[in-house]
């Protein structure tokens, strides 16, 4: 058991709302607070009763076995009225043998929870969403894509879950940019995503490995399994492949469980990765920036009265600046010339030949 604990109903039920996969039931005592920030003294039964109201809210939602456990004869020995109309018992405290029938009764309960029962046969999944690693909000997609791979019934709403997916990925991506697994600089670039997967490919152009960051397989798996999630979590546009289409034609739905059970297989082994390199230090000693990529000069993307595009004495490819960049980008020149046109040479005395976003 790992118990969170609440002054008050209001404080206790906050906590539940925002992570609500994360707990299996509620233990309540039998005299609390209400209210966040009530005077020690001024806790009586209205506290349960709010939270046993509550609870009974929630099951539309959720149903949350509940105990309650007081040192108080009101509750342990007389008859409490909140108690009595939702024929439950109170605990007794200061009785040792009937604290270990709580927690047997609560071991029980618990367990006969449909997601506590995926939670245990997929622990080692769901561990990557720790708090250091893809957090709360990556751990109800994650559980929601195990409800459906669990769930005998054909899975739809297809785009919804290739775009959680991605969302997952991303979530890696960003973290792995925290530990320098990947380069931060990389992270939140124009075209990040597929430049976080090039990278973990060990083809990026910017930057030279010096050691294997991860097996090459896995490296193959997050670039595949991308390929998908970028076509089928977008309905318009340029799509190569036609995923969502796909999808939703299909007599079956093993296509989109196969790309959930490849996610699974990837995260899995980025947990016990994360856990194995999380010296920043020694992580950035794997790769460095490509010698033509080393930063001549940095600065922002701007536009004269004639509309030529520069940074600061550096002349920009107007076409190129124009498809790509925006007024106002933060701009690293990584190799430059003398600029020898003849139109703007007067104005800008060098030229950037290659440049990224900073």
């Amino acid at each position: 058991f790992i118990l969170e604990g609440y002054e008050s109903s209001e404080e206790g039920f906050t906590a539940l709302e925002n992570k609500f996969e994360y707990f299996d039931l509620i233990l309540l005592d039998g005299l609390f607070f209400e209210k966040k920030g009530q005077e020690r003294g001024t806790e009586d039964e209205s506290g349960i009763g709010s939270a046993i109201a509550k609870i009974n809210e929630l099951k539309a939602r959720k149903i949350f076995p509940w105990f309650v456990l007081s040192g108080k004869d009101k509750f342990t020995k007389g008859e409490n009225t909140f108690l009595i109309a939702n024929k439950a018992e109170c605990y007794d405290k200061t009785n040792p043998s009937d604290v270990e029938r709580l927690f047997n009764d609560m071991r029980s309960a618990a367990s006969e929870q449909p997601d506590t029962q995926l939670k245990h046969k997929f622990y080692n999944l769901l561990e990557i969403c720790s708090d250091e690693i893809l957090g709360k909000k990556n751990y109800s997609r994650l559980m929601d894509l195990i409800k459906h791979v669990e769930d005998d019934t054909r899975i739809n709403r297809g785009e919804d879950m290739l775009t959680s997916m991605r969302k997952i990925i991303e979530g890696l991506f960003s973290t792995l940019g925290e530990y320098r697994i990947i380069p931060n600089e990389i992270i939140g670039s124009k075209g990040w995503i597929n430049g976080s997967s090039r990278f973990l490919l060990g083809n990026h152009s910017d930057y030279n490995i010096n050691k294997e960051i991860i097996p090459s397989i896995v490296a193959f798996n997050i670039q595949k399994i991308l390929d998908v999630l970028q076509d089928g979590s977008h309905a318009y546009g340029s799509l190569k492949y036609k995923v969502d289409s796909y999808i939703k034609d299909s007599r079956s739905d093993y296509f989109l469980r196969s790309c959930i059970y490849s996610l699974f297989d990837i995260l899995v082994y980025f947990k016990t990765f994360i856990d194995d390199n999380s010296n920043k230090k020694i992580n950035q000693t794997k790769w460095k920036l490509s010698e033509h990529n080393i930063s001549i000069h940095e600065g922002l993307i701007a536009q004269d009265e004639k509309g030529n595009y520069h940074c600061d004495d550096y002349y920009l490819r107007y076409d190129y600046v124009r498809e790509n960049y925006s007024i106002g980008d933060k701009i690293v020149i990584t190799q430059e010339d003398v600029n020898t046109n003849r139109k703007t040479m007067n104005y800008y005395s060098k030229y950037a030949i290659k440049f990224k976003l900073s």
